[in-house]
């Protein structure tokens, strides 16, 4: 059993349009559910895996903070001034 040339035509423009219906269905849909399944887990409750990386990463983390004043508040705020700093205190590292 055998299809001639417009048969072949044809079985492809059926299954060309059934997958373009199908795919124009599960774009949105598919982003909807990558959504909704990023905002289950990136909040930070116990039982989600954003939770878990949290409370044990497995490797050092290490944080670095430098603080710094502003010398010339005001002169910034009226003039436009060049801003003038002042580092603060040395630079903190904290280990989880």
């Amino acid at each position: 059993m055998g299809c001639d040339r417009n048969c072949g035509l044809i079985a492809g423009a059926v299954i060309g349009a059934v997958l373009a219906v199908f795919g124009g269905i599960l774009m949105p849909v598919g982003d909807m559910l990558i959504e909704n399944t990023i905002k289950k887990q990136v909040v930070l409750e116990e039982g989600t895996i954003a939770y878990q990386n949290w409370v044990k990463t497995g490797t050092e983390v290490y944080r670095q903070f430098w603080i710094f004043d502003v010398q010339n508040p005001q002169e910034v705020v009226v003039n436009s001034s060049r801003i003038k700093v002042k580092q603060r205190e040395s630079e903190y590292i904290f280990s989880i």
